[in-house]
């Protein structure tokens, strides 16, 4: 049975639909979009493109709507081109290189002047605030 890419595409879209409980005929344009977001990683954003393309054309052969057309999920799918072409970019690179830290096995310089004492006199706010003299003028 050759069944054509219109068809195929939208028997797809109808068994993750069914498989959510969800309605395929008429879609919301939140499950279009949920959809999109689903396969997004099985195919390549042109095909992707066309998978939701066909899925909206059978939608409208049948009740004369295209979810497709939604600014949801047209945004979803701008998303998915975003993500895939940040794929694509070169990596960052760090911003320090591993040689300007020292190395955790390197022993730390001791301290000038040896200990540092504790200090046993609590320390306290005064009781008096200190007085501040104007200048004159």
């Amino acid at each position: 049975m050759n069944v054509p890419g219109k068809e195929k595409s939208w028997l797809a879209f109808v068994q993750w639909c069914d498989a959510r409980g969800l309605s395929s005929s008429p879609a919301n344009p939140w499950t279009l979009a949920a959809y999109v977001r689903f396969v997004e990683g099985t195919m390549r954003l042109d095909a992707l493109r066309r998978h939701i393309d066909q899925i909206g054309q059978m939608h409208f052969e049948k009740i004369r709507k295209r979810p497709d057309r939604h600014t949801m999920v047209k945004r979803t799918l701008d998303s998915v081109k975003r993500r895939e072409d940040m794929k694509k970019q070169p990596p960052v690179p760090p911003l320090f290189r591993d040689e300007d830290f020292l190395d955790a096995k390197t022993p730390k310089s001791p301290r000038v002047g040896g200990p540092r004492k504790p200090s046993t006199a609590p320390r306290a706010l005064r009781v008096r605030p200190q007085l501040v003299r104007r200048k004159r003028v």
